[in-house]
């Protein structure tokens, strides 16, 4: 059973047949970024922490009695991005001394995955909806102006260009808009390959020499290669770079720090900035295609990185600086080559 139990990538979590926490496989572990301890020996009453996963089990077997059950669950972190829990629940049966199991696995990116989808068919309806009147109509401004400048004169005149430039502008910005969308709903698989993420951010950096903002590089030394898409990785990095100078539109001097690191056999990549930060009131929906905090744009910066993140099976968090305020924004994406390792079952004797 502990072999079963350690080869499962699913997380399972016993309980005795006094709700008791008696065994812990590595899934769990993984999947809850916990070590369980303090938690092992205790009903989930008394955890001191994971309340919420430990009130949603104790309330699903106290709703379902002895029957089987199935519920999806939503765990806050403070990265402000709740994580997607689906749990199933049975009673063992009381000749084998009784207890409860409970399975679960992560279907975050699963449900992340589906939303993605639904969006990116709305982008693509959206951008083939909007995209086909917009050249007739800035053709049509630009004839009128042409037709009519010599027939007009003095205040008509310059109301006429008025006008048409201003028709002209907002046809090129809705165009922009068009190609957020395209670009969204047409992003294509990744082509892998080993890449330099610090000469990467190099390059693209090279390209912000003129920016309002002040940008630092704190880059790891001999950070290992990741398995990216160059192409794909460079949006990402120009897409942070650019969220990170419009939330300083209105701070008189812009800075923004771009580190990178080795953490748990993953390349991180961390953006900050020194605006306003995230409002909480989106901190769990910010990257959702359009939801944004600007006057202008789409609201798909954010939602384009997440979604090349998930293609490279990598990891994004969006926090706020605390207590200087800013944003951060936090890439993790796996090495081009990765150790393996043992899994491991934590567990407590059985009880007689």
């Amino acid at each position: 059973l502990e072999s079963i139990l350690a080869n499962l990538s699913a997380g399972v979590l016993v309980f005795d047949r006094r709700f008791v926490l008696r065994t812990v496989n590595e899934g769990a572990l993984t999947i809850l970024a916990d070590d369980f301890s303090g938690l092992l020996g205790e009903a989930p009453e008394n955890w001191p922490r994971q309340l919420a996963l430990g009130e949603a089990i104790r309330g699903a077997f106290a709703e379902h009695e002895s029957s089987e059950w199935q519920e999806q669950i939503e765990l806050e972190h403070t990265d402000g991005l709740p994580q997607i829990l689906l749990l199933r629940g049975t009673q063992l049966p009381a000749g084998s001394h009784g207890g409860y199991v409970v399975v679960f696995d992560d279907v975050t990116r699963l449900i992340a995955a589906q939303r993605s989808a639904a969006w990116g068919e709305v982008a693509r309806r959206l951008a083939h909806e909007i995209k086909n009147p917009l050249t007739p109509i800035q053709l049509s401004a630009e004839r009128l102006q042409m037709k009519l400048a010599d027939r007009v004169s003095g205040s008509d005149a310059e109301m006429l260009s008025r006008s048409t430039q201003t028709i002209i502008r907002q046809v090129e910005a809705m165009k922009r808009m068009v190609n957020d969308f395209s670009d969204y709903a047409r992003l294509p698989a990744p082509e892998l390959t080993a890449v330099d993420l610090n000469a990467l951010i190099s390059e693209v950096l090279g390209l912000y020499e003129t920016s309002r903002a002040t940008i630092a590089l704190k880059l790891a030394a001999k950070l290992p290669p990741v398995c990216g898409d160059a192409t794909q990785l460079r949006q990402i990095i120009h897409n942070l770079l650019r969220n990170a100078e419009d939330a300083q539109e209105s701070v008189d001097s812009p800075s923004i720090e771009i580190r990178t690191r080795l953490a748990d056999n993953l390349a991180e990549m961390i953006v900050t900035d020194h605006g306003p930060g995230f409002p909480p009131e989106i901190m769990a929906r910010v990257l959702e295609p359009y939801v944004t905090t600007k006057a202008r744009g789409t609201g798909l910066g954010l939602a384009i990185v997440k979604k090349i993140v998930d293609e490279h099976q990598g990891r994004i968090r969006i926090n706020n600086r605390q207590p200087a305020g800013g944003g951060v924004v936090s890439i993790a994406l796996p090495l081009a080559s990765l150790p393996t390792r043992g899994h491991r079952v934590s567990q407590l004797p059985t009880e007689a």
